[in-house]
């Protein structure tokens, strides 16, 4: 996560620790923002990434103590266990009144769906975005955002919100998945419910692909 700093550029910040999911990949990093002109954020970046340790590098000891380990009333339950066999599943709830809001910002096609979907299952609270399309206002965890790429907006609460994480993509896969997005909005049909064909890919591609790597770059920067 990034707490903001007071520049002219909102989502900008002097020292930032950030949540990036790269390609897959979820990575940690501090990151020294000063101006663009100042500093190379790729290879800065590179120079910060410390690698989180996957679940089987966990020792059995590891294993052992998270087993024994008693969950509180405040644990989160993905789902609750029923007496003939069967499962609940438990919906998230409101955050409590003063609880600090997240941005959380990618590219469209990087995985925003998913992310507010992880968000809510690890946390167990609600979370909206940017259009407000789930009437949830800022009584949210956090608030998904594609800012500054098109399709994204700043909210109108915005000066409320101190902090973000970043959700990053291969353009090579993200942008395409993006199309596939537009592609299913064009023809009314459910949204990650198809692929579309590669001849509409191809036309798409070759008429649209500099302005998507332009906001692509916008988007990173």
């Amino acid at each position: 996560m990034m707490d903001r700093a007071t520049t002219t550029n909102p989502l900008k910040a002097n020292t930032a620790l950030s949540l990036i999911a790269m390609c897959g990949a979820i990575t940690f990093f501090t990151i020294q923002f000063i101006n663009n002109s100042d500093i190379n954020i790729l290879d800065n970046v590179s120079k910060h990434l410390v690698p989180i340790s996957s679940p089987s590098s966990f020792t059995n000891n590891n294993n052992n103590n998270l087993r024994q380990q008693t969950p509180t009333n405040n644990h989160r339950r993905l789902s609750l266990s029923l007496p003939n066999g069967g499962c609940e599943i438990t919906w998230p709830k409101k955050p409590a009144p003063g609880t600090a809001i997240t941005y959380a910002a990618s590219y469209p096609g990087c995985g925003a769906r998913m992310t507010w979907n992880l968000v809510e299952a690890l946390t167990g609270l609600e979370t909206g975005d940017d259009w407000n399309n789930n009437g949830r206002g800022e009584e949210v965890i956090t608030v998904k955002t594609h800012y500054p790429q098109s399709n994204g907006i700043l909210v109108d609460f915005d000066e409320k919100i101190a902090r973000s994480f970043i959700v990053v993509r291969n353009p090579m896969k993200s942008i395409p998945s993006f199309f596939n997005h537009i592609y299913e909005m064009r023809n009314h049909l459910p949204v990650h419910s198809e692929r579309a064909p590669v001849d509409e890919w191809i036309k798409w591609r070759n008429a649209y692909i500099d302005t998507e790597i332009a906001e692509y770059k916008k988007f990173i920067l």
